[in-house]
């Protein structure tokens, strides 16, 4: 039984003996009880006196007798001085004021237990917060903690914390994180049930029924909030939710449920990954001139969508044509060359599936197809597609942040946010394929990264596809 569960049931009891069992309630009913017996009592007694009691004037008496002493039971109960009662509230009110201290007690009692949990942790209170490899703000970046993101903490340095999250340990600044039971107050509304796909194509079903209709597919690595109590309710599924507005039902077999807060994921600079990925690429061959003949191209096509910018989209067609004549046959060859180096069995097809809308504001489009824009606005539609459904991937996951814009500008990521060119011009082809994207078009499942088909090894991918000039995996 989980902690959380264990909380769930004190707090029943709580409630039960607060409401339900309380001792004001025994004490009265109690009262109540002895005041009707005693004057039905006396009644009796007094009907065995009277030779006629047993006719029919004797029972209609009885009976009136009988209401009488109810409404006598109501008066009297108030009356306390006939009663003489004064001793009995007294004791009503003691027993009320220990029940009182009882319930207090043990509410104090869960949140010591909660409190203690957290005695020695703490919890992000910001997005992108930075954990370093030493208690420095010049040291290197080794993870990344967003709100509610948990850690241990084993030191203090000054206003460092030496901390431990998930798979990554470092420092951060005492500053942005809430200690002690303010971090239990903090964290508890970030606690979560998450549900991650283990394999490829998963149906996502309306009702937790092999006969019910699919509603979308799910791809290893997606993760999606899990309904706890919808889940207990069936057998061998777990509901899901597949959006802001919609549920469904995965098999049981095919879904890794985790529980609990979250915490810190480590940090990558694609900086370095793209310094080792040339490395290994001039160890298998010399792509020196393949390699600036391809930077220059992308420079020429940055060049471009400037002169586009200016001269409006029919301007920026033609440009996009010329490229795609003029520089595509270099691309192709060197998209030949690397292919044939490091081909493997592990490319796959991704079929064109629905998973189901995504409800986001015109702005967060907007962001999408800037981003987009400068990513792959000379690709196909397809390519556009696949970059749009990248973006929402890693929004779905939560990995890169929980808004478009956290995802947009995570470090290191979309590095084209930086470009004085972002946002000042939208492609039209890329804010359709943003919209498609949103209303549940996805080509390339769960794949949350892509890189230019020159700066990849295929042979180091579990598993990957190939659109256009762009690897996805």
């Amino acid at each position: 039984m989980s902690r959380r569960t264990k909380l769930r049931l004190q707090n029943l009891k709580v409630y039960l003996k607060k409401n339900i069992f309380n001792g004001r309630y025994i004490v009265r009913n109690i009262l109540a009880v002895t005041i009707i017996l005693t004057f039905v009592s006396a009644i009796y007694g007094v009907g065995n006196l009277i030779k006629d009691s047993r006719d029919k004037k004797a029972e209609a008496a009885l009976d009136v007798a009988e209401d009488k002493v109810i409404e006598t039971v109501s008066i009297e109960v108030k009356d306390t001085s006939k009663l003489n009662s004064s001793s009995i509230s007294i004791l009503m009110a003691d027993m009320d004021a220990g029940s009182n201290v009882d319930i207090e007690a043990k509410d104090t009692e869960m949140l010591t237990e909660a409190y203690k949990e957290f005695a020695d942790k703490c919890v992000a209170v910001g997005d992108n917060i930075n954990i370093r490899e030493k208690a420095d703000t010049e040291s290197q970046i080794v993870g990344k903690m967003n709100h509610g993101a948990v850690a241990v903490v084993n030191s203090t340095d000054g206003e460092w914390f030496n901390i431990t999250s998930g798979d990554v340990t470092g420092y951060v600044k005492a500053e942005f994180v809430k200690t002690g039971n303010a971090a239990y107050d903090y964290a508890k509304d970030f606690y979560d049930i998450k549900g991650t796909v283990t394999e490829d194509g998963v149906n996502i079903r309306k009702e937790a029924s092999t006969s019910s209709d699919v509603i979308a597919a799910a791809y290893t690595g997606v993760s999606y909030e899990v309904d706890k109590a919808a889940t207990e309710a069936v057998d061998g599924w777990v509901c899901i939710s597949v959006d802001s507005s919609n549920k469904g039902y995965v098999n049981a077999d095919y879904i890794e449920i985790t529980e609990g807060y979250p915490v810190a994921s480590a940090y990558k600079d694609d900086s370095e990954d793209v310094k080792e990925d040339k490395n290994d690429k001039e160890k298998v061959s010399d792509k020196k001139d393949d390699e600036k003949t391809d930077e220059k191209a992308d420079t020429k096509k940055s060049d471009n969508y400037e002169e586009a910018e200016k001269n409006g989209d029919s301007v920026k067609k033609e440009v996009e044509k010329e490229e795609t004549t003029t520089e595509t046959p270099k691309t192709e060859a060197s998209t030949t060359e690397a292919t044939t180096e490091t081909a493997t069995d592990n490319q796959v097809t991704v079929p064109i599936t629905a998973r189901g809308s995504i409800a986001l504001s015109e702005e967060d489009i907007n962001l999408m197809a800037a981003v987009m824009t400068l990513e792959c606005g000379g690709e196909s539609y397809e390519g556009q597609l696949a970059v749009a459904n990248v973006i929402l991937n890693r929004l779905q996951s939560g990995r890169w942040g929980s808004s478009m814009s956290g995802v947009v500008y995570a470090p290191s990521q979309f590095t084209v946010v930086n470009s004085a060119n972002f946002n000042t011009y939208i492609s039209p082809s890329c804010l359709q394929a943003a919209r498609d994207a949103c209303a549940g078009t996805n080509n390339i499942g769960g794949y949350t990264s892509f890189r230019p088909l020159y700066n990849i090894d295929t042979s180091t991918l579990d598993s990957y596809t190939i659109i256009g000039n762009h690897c996805f995996f």
